[in-house]
């Protein structure tokens, strides 16, 4: 890319991973080896809460957050549970399946060896906690979708990112130049992260419902059911975090505000700030349980 303009540089990039995902030879990431072994034993009969306990012991962090979340009134914590075994009692196998494989990708995305991108790899996964959390208060408050799918899909709905980040990463060009990369991925990843994400999602044999997330959470003019649907949870607390303040809608877009998918959930927006204050503690608290 020597002697190109910055606008060229971009345009080549882009074009590149643009043909890259269309013809899907982009380079996607391993799934987790957790994704991989709870699913074998949700598929192996017979399999206990003990198997699942098991598993999950052998990481620390994730045994950490899950105990946390089991705790969150939105799962019904009444009474603390301070083990794995009793978390995955009260949560049951289906929650607790989604929410491992949830908190697995997140903290492998961490992981990743991303030098002059650390920070943009922390902000999406910041920005997938934001979202996650928003999303799984307003299935419970708002809808009959369970709030662990809902946290599930949040975590994952830019998914995308990582792939990009790491083959960014890989640019021999744009590594010598961190400014350059920089500038690069701020205009790459927004244009081609929810594709990528799909690629992602497919490659590790997510369900078609978390799979039209990657697509469908930052398209607010799509058609929709007339009850809220897991993709227009996710697509609003997508929408909510680019606000200055996800409680301050006035400081929002009107093409969110004004969407038939935001109508959806509140008739106004003095509505949706008066409701959005009332579940701030429950998002905050849920945001904290999944990040730390």
């Amino acid at each position: 890319m020597a002697g190109k303009t910055l606008t060229q540089q971009v345009n080549a990039v882009l074009a590149t991973l643009s043909e890259d995902i269309k013809n899907n030879k982009l380079e996607l990431p391993s799934p987790p080896d957790i994704l991989i072994k709870i699913r074998q034993i949700a598929a192996t009969p017979n399999s206990t809460a003990d198997d699942i306990s098991d598993l999950v012991k052998q990481d620390p962090h994730i045994s950490g957050r899950l105990i946390k979340v089991a705790n969150c009134a939105l799962f019904g914590g009444r009474q603390h549970v301070s083990s794995v075994k009793s978390a995955v009692a009260r949560l049951g196998f289906s929650r607790v399946q989604n929410l491992i494989i949830g908190l697995s990708i997140a903290q492998n995305m961490m992981k990743s060896k991303t030098q002059g991108l650390e920070d943009y790899l922390e902000q999406s996964w910041h920005r997938s906690n934001q979202v996650a959390a928003i999303s799984c208060v307003l299935a419970q408050q708002k809808s009959s979708i369970d709030p662990e799918q809902a946290l599930l899909a949040g975590m994952v709905h830019n998914i995308g990112t990582l792939p990009l980040i790491l083959r960014l990463h890989h640019i021999t060009e744009l590594k010598d130049n961190p400014k350059v990369l920089k500038m690069v991925a701020d205009v790459v990843i927004p244009k081609l992260y929810p594709k990528a994400g799909k690629l992602v999602m497919e490659s590790w044999n997510f369900s078609p419902a978390i799979v039209s997330i990657a697509l469908s959470h930052c398209d607010l003019t799509r058609e929709t059911k007339d009850s809220i649907t897991l993709d227009d949870i996710v697509a609003i607390a997508h929408y909510l975090t680019t606000f200055s303040d996800y409680t301050d809608i006035h400081s929002g877009s009107k093409e969110v505000t004004e969407s038939a998918i935001f109508k959806k959930f509140w008739s106004s927006r003095e509505e949706a700030e008066k409701e959005l204050q009332t579940y701030r503690d429950e998002i905050e608290q849920m945001k904290h349980d999944i990040t730390n």
